[in-house]
């Protein structure tokens, strides 16, 4: 890759070298606009405009279209080269553009923020991306609501709220997603009695390449199906969510065994807003955070500094690479990655770094109070593959401890099959959803699910094709398990190029299990006939 000093936004003080943009491609707005100023010369030629037309289409004149553009998800593991790629600036292009491309039988994929691990919104053949379609519409302080467009980012979301002393009621780890495409993949944060984020939206306006506007809300027999469509039956114009106050956190960061966890387990779910478990393979440490409203006058019992927390790991690459240089002041992931760039896929190496690992959250039990959006995110590390699934685990009156003996099996592979299997397994629960698309859909109302994902990190490009395949080989361990427990992929994740062959067939049954695939696939040929909106994972959901 090459550098180039690229503008810095105002709103979100990103600087775009290129390396950063390829992963932060329509991240934000104020970027995406500046780089045509930036005239000719290597980026020009590079990323904005190559000039292939697709000749025969003649999409509306005033809606601004892009020409062979690279379109690289976040972490860098999935992209393509988008024939045409669409920038509608305001409802009516989308509205018109849709009717256009049903017509002209153009493939038009939404596009967010292009996170999905898994490339869910990549479609070589013609994107559309709702970057523009980003307004904050209203805030009903009264009714607990707010309305926005599609493009609004989760992040943009938040910071109106709080000014306003509300917020959401959860959300994931990260919030750059954009609303439509974090709710239309049913995306959650963590809390048993919490659903997935799709279960926020109270209402929608959807635009649909065969029926064009219709709004959908509680009580309508399409509402379900378009809060989890994964783009694939309409796009998303706009949405009304519900909103909670603003509220503190009270979090607690502590280590125990597996048979510590086995005696409270249902006590922790039960008794906290918040819980996440962090589970180190090649050790016997579990991390346990939780956190809960914090009461009035509540003190936090903090933790040791980070310089004194990361010593295990200092000293372990010293140990390991004397001439590592100076060490002082690098973080935990820094340090970490460092210590997996030496030799990522040899598992006694890897094991080495997650005891070190397991000594620094040993020495990080602690506890903090900060606002709930402080507390929620947290850093998930390097660019990374990740596989994340889903699966029942009885309720939350009655967990059946399904969830932990999940992993605690997970780590018996890992160890005796020897992968290279970096820290952390980390697992989160929600309650059920009531989207029929959804991984946690249930029909009993006090379903409990759990989400368990596995992890490579992507150390260095030189070593990139190989991680890639012992992950393949990991992640389908964690495939294995996950339909032995009931479960399924959280969508953004699920990657077909790990499903070939048998496997791809196991995953269709396992579709048609989980899902009415057949429904689905009605409301697909009666909403988007000529399937504009899909690509290979949705069509792999309806067809196989």
């Amino acid at each position: 890759f090459f550098y180039r000093s690229l503008p810095t936004c105002s709103r979100c003080a990103l600087s775009a070298n290129m390396w950063a943009f390829k992963r932060l491609r329509f991240r934000c707005p104020e970027l995406r606009r500046a780089l045509p100023a930036l005239g000719g010369g290597a980026l020009a030629s590079a990323w904005w405009v190559k000039p292939t037309l697709t000749e025969g289409l003649t999409p509306p004149s005033d809606v601004s279209m892009e020409k062979s553009v690279d379109m690289v998800n976040w972490s860098g593991t999935q992209g393509v080269t988008a024939r045409q790629l669409f920038l509608p600036e305001n409802e009516d292009q989308l509205q018109r553009l849709l009717r256009w491309a049903s017509e002209a039988k153009q493939k038009i994929r939404p596009v967010g923020m292009n996170l999905s691990p898994n490339g869910l919104a990549l479609q070589e053949a013609g994107m559309l991306s709702m970057t523009e379609l980003d307004q904050i519409k209203g805030i009903d302080k009264q009714k607990g609501t707010i309305t926005v467009q599609a493009g609004a980012r989760v992040s943009q979301i938040l910071e109106e709220l709080q000014k306003q002393g509300l917020t959401l009621e959860n959300f994931s780890s990260i919030t750059e997603q954009q609303i439509a495409g974090w709710t239309q993949v049913s995306a959650h944060g963590t809390g048993a009695r919490i659903p997935p984020v799709d279960e926020m939206i109270l209402s929608m306006t959807v635009v649909s390449p065969s029926k064009g506007v219709m709004k959908v809300s509680e009580g309508d027999a399409l509402f379900p199906w378009m809060r989890v469509g994964l783009g694939a039956l309409a796009v998303v114009q706009e949405m009304t969510l519900k909103v909670i106050p603003r509220y503190v956190l009270h979090e607690r960061t502590f280590c125990c065994s597996y048979e510590e966890l086995e005696k409270n387990h249902k006590q922790l779910l039960q008794s906290y807003r918040h819980v996440r478990y962090m589970w180190v393979p090649y050790t016997d440490t579990i991390v346990v955070v939780v956190s809960d409203v914090a009461k009035e006058g509540a003190k936090a019992v903090p933790a040791l500094p980070e310089e004194q927390r990361v010593a295990p790991l200092k000293k372990l690459l010293k140990d390991m690479d004397p001439d590592c240089g100076d060490v002082e002041g690098k973080s935990f992931a820094e340090l970490r990655e460092k210590l997996l760039m030496l030799d990522p896929l040899n598992p006694k190496h890897v094991a080495k770094v997650n005891g070190a690992e397991a000594e620094f959250w040993r020495l990080s039990t602690g506890e903090r109070i900060a606002d709930s959006t402080q507390i929620l995110g947290f850093e998930c590390g390097g660019v990374q593959w990740v596989l994340e699934n889903c699966f029942p685990c009885g309720t939350i009156d009655e967990p059946n401890l399904k969830d932990i003996r999940y992993v605690k099996e997970m780590k018996e592979i890992i160890e005796r099959e020897q992968i290279a299997a970096a820290s952390p397994i980390e697992q989160r629960w929600t309650s059920r959803s009531r989207s029929p698309m959804s991984p946690a859909y249930s029909t009993q109302e006090n379903a409990l699910f759990s989400w368990v994902g596995v992890i490579m990190y992507i150390t260095s490009e030189e070593q990139a094709p190989a991680i890639k395949e012992k992950f393949r080989a990991y992640a389908m361990r964690h495939a294995d398990l996950t339909f032995k427990y009931d479960g399924f992929f959280h969508w953004s994740k699920i990657d077909l190029n790990f499903h070939a062959g048998e496997r791809r067939k196991i995953l269709k049954e396992q579709f048609a299990r989980k899902f009415n695939v057949q429904e689905f696939g009605r409301l697909k040929a009666e909403l988007d006939p000529n399937n504009v909106l899909g690509n290979a994972i949705t069509d792999a959901i309806i067809w196989g």
